[in-house]
């Protein structure tokens, strides 16, 4: 009986003596069966690792073509160009928060403010890129004071634990550890607000890899170093409509990350990087809604914003990768960053006494494939 392999052949030669069975490598090549631009790029740099090299000749025992694509999407390591999407995106939250703490100071006391945050997101699946769900829980600090009655500036520390949890097949997930380290002031003059501010950001990222077809069972891990940089600044003008306040405004922001050459450790199906940079131009129009509701003994101030965040960047997100045992990389792909989402958000703040208010706040993005919704508790004083 002929092997009844993917990309083995066999021939059977027929003599006085006997039959022999003749099983070499047939015509089929292992890219012309991918069915995503990811599968055909880590299929190609298989088939160059050649005879000899374990996921070669794991690949070469595929029964059909549907096992021969689970291996290669969970072989390509797409994981990495969607983290690096994700760090980018988690910028965002120091943004919000030093933009929420400019929003409500008064006065020229100083301040202190500690918030706890928490989101939740979404990417869904394409046509030819995993679809992949994160989480993120953190806690920021800072303190403020003012220069004269129109200015202020401060500082802002904070720790957050992300995590990448990829589906498709990909077997692949990651957990990040983030320390940050940021300045902000912001201006009043008359009925305009004028903020800005900037923040780095150290990650250190525990990827997993699980490999699980055919007769492969295996896992690739590795530590990755990576830094985000990012400077940002927001326009915004009050107008007095009562009982409301609407300020309308406009932001930008800029956001650099350098990702570090990392070596999974492993087997054969190791996977190595020399290293990634990413830039993205992020701005946003919209509006703000305030108003303020004095209740018996306390005041409220509650808000709810509506913006439009436009990506001004190239949204690909790809990184190349090469097996350990190769020089030639190959290129992956992951879902390309949201060039337009929606952005909306509701804060509600309650003065527990003279110098000190408690903040609850909800913000979401929201586009046709990804979402996020995020929720945070702070406390700020002056003092």
């Amino acid at each position: 009986m002929l092997p009844n392999y993917l990309f083995i052949g066999g021939s059977l030669d027929y003599a006085a003596s006997g039959v022999q069975l003749s099983v070499e490598r047939n015509d089929t090549s292992f890219a012309s069966v991918g069915q995503t631009p990811n599968q055909r790029a880590v299929a190609t740099a298989i088939e160059g690792l050649g005879v000899g090299d374990s996921v070669y000749e794991s690949l070469l025992l595929s029964p059909s073509a549907r096992s021969a694509q689970q291996a290669f999407q969970q072989l390509s390591g797409e994981i990495y160009p969607a983290l690096a999407s994700v760090l980018i995106n988690d910028s965002r939250y120091v943004r919000d928060a030093v933009g929420e703490r400019l929003v409500e100071a008064k006065g020229t006391q100083g301040n202190g403010w500690i918030k706890a945050l928490g989101a939740w997101g979404k990417t869904d699946d394409r046509n030819d890129t995993a679809g992949y769900t994160t989480s993120i829980g953190g806690l920021l600090a800072g303190v403020d004071g003012a220069l004269d009655e129109q200015t202020r500036i401060g500082l802002v520390t904070g720790y957050s634990d992300s995590s990448v949890s990829m589906g498709s097949g990909t077997h692949s997930s990651a957990q990040v550890d983030s320390y940050l380290l940021g300045a902000y002031a912001g201006r009043e003059s008359g009925a305009w607000r004028l903020s800005a501010g900037g923040a780095y950001s150290w990650h250190r990222a525990d990827v997993r890899r699980d490999l699980q077809y055919g007769e492969v069972s295996a896992r690739q891990k590795t530590k990755i170093d990576a830094a985000t940089t990012q400077v940002f600044g927001e326009a915004a003008y009050r107008l007095d409509l009562q009982p409301l306040v609407l300020e309308p405004f406009a932001n930008l922001a800029y956001v650099h990350l350098d990702t570090e050459g990392f070596a999974e450790k492993g087997d054969a199906a190791a996977l190595k990087s020399s290293g990634d940079t990413r830039d993205a131009v992020l701005s946003t129009l919209g509006a703000r809604a305030l108003k303020t509701v004095n209740l018996s003994a306390q005041q409220l101030d509650l808000s709810a914003s509506l913006g439009w965040q436009h990506n001004l960047s190239n949204t690909d997100s790809e990184e190349h990768l090469a097996f350990a045992s190769a020089s030639t990389p190959f290129l992956v792909q992951s879902s390309p960053m949201v060039r337009d989402a929606a952005l909306v958000g509701a804060h509600a703040s309650l003065a527990l006494s003279r110098d000190m208010g408690l903040n609850l706040d909800y913000t979401g993005q929201l586009s046709n494939r990804e979402t996020t919704h995020g929720v945070g508790l702070s406390l700020n004083w002056q003092f």
